[in-house]
């Protein structure tokens, strides 16, 4: 079974990967680069963790970020005082804390839909924002700081050392294909057919025996699980997490990436951080009204590309969308 949905995919998958490889050796010490493309490598988890949400379940929401933040919250929450802990076993504590927390938002959110459940999650978010914003327990605007780097050893065995950026650069890059795999593997399986029968047609899935509901909560925390693993790469990477990785706009930004990319195709994700950073970066050297050019540009391409950057790359290359 092929995880790839066109031949345009494949042939980005693989050029991506392959030129995502050399970039510390073409960089070399220049880590300003390396440090910049690590965070695109994280932002890139996160958007396609929404898109797999609203491109492929349907499920339009403004509070991802929530869990984006949460991530980094509560690594740094579980963190020992200057106690260096493994990263691989609280990946795990993260995931399964950040994952119960989704199901319980889940089992309310998803009860509503459309423009109800947009306004939900956007509350919601906004009440974690602020629920942090004012607490001096957990640093307040300023947040947590995170001193010391988790180790990576496995049964004794330390291949990574995330104090090296270009180390942590390779493990944000297997994250994402980590992430790319999942996502991929999950909708190509059964358990996809039905989500994507459930957002053509959810009275039909209905009648046909599928608890949309569950579905939707399955799809639901394991986003939120993902985005809030993002989280807790950015903390890592910038060693401080604060309520503003959790504000509206992170959300809003994540969704115009996805749709910029080309929403449901998942590897667009990639596409429209990329494009977007790389815009956001090149303007705003260049003029000091960058925001509105930044803006121009954005809705111009949106415009013009219906199906996003990923669906012009599938009209250039060629093969039909499975």
């Amino acid at each position: 079974m092929s995880v790839f949905s066109s031949k345009a995919e494949k042939v980005f998958i693989f050029a991506f990967f392959f030129i995502a490889l050399g970039i510390p050796l073409f960089f070399n010490e220049n880590t300003f680069y390396v440090n910049k493309i690590s965070t695109m490598l994280i932002l890139s988890i996160f958007v396609m963790s929404l898109d797999y949400l609203v491109g492929r379940t349907g499920l339009i929401t403004l509070g991802h970020a929530m869990f984006y933040g949460l991530g980094g919250y509560l690594f740094a929450i579980m963190l020992p005082e200057y106690e260096v802990v493994n990263f691989w076993l609280y990946t795990f504590y993260v995931m399964a804390a950040s994952g119960v927390i989704a199901l319980i938002v889940g089992l309310i959110v998803l009860r509503t839909s459309g423009i109800y459940m947009i306004m939900i999650t956007l509350a919601l978010a906004q009440m974690t924002f602020y629920f942090f914003a004012d607490s001096t327990e957990y640093g307040g605007l300023d947040g947590l700081f995170i001193y010391l780097k988790p180790e990576t050893s496995i049964f004794g065995l330390n291949f990574l050392d995330l104090d090296n950026e270009n180390h942590f650069y390779y493990l944000c890059l297997l994250s994402l294909f980590n992430c790319y795999v999942f996502c991929k593997v999950s909708l190509h399986s059964r358990f996809g057919r039905v989500i994507d029968a459930i957002k053509e047609n959810p009275e039909r899935a209905t009648a046909l025996g599928y608890n949309i509901f569950h579905f939707r909560l399955v799809s639901y925390v394991l986003s939120s699980s993902l985005a809030a693993y993002a989280g807790y790469l950015f903390s890592l990477q910038y060693g401080f997490v604060n309520p503003t990785m959790m504000g509206w706009e992170v959300s809003a930004s994540a969704l115009v990436m996805a749709i910029l990319g080309g929403l449901g195709t998942i590897f667009g994700a990639i596409l429209g951080v990329f494009v977007y950073e790389s815009l956001h970066y090149g303007i705003e050297h260049m003029t000091q009204y960058w925001m509105f050019w930044m803006g121009s540009l954005i809705i111009l391409m949106v415009l013009l590309l219906k199906s996003g950057i990923a669906g012009l790359i599938e009209q250039l290359v060629g093969g039909k969308r499975k």
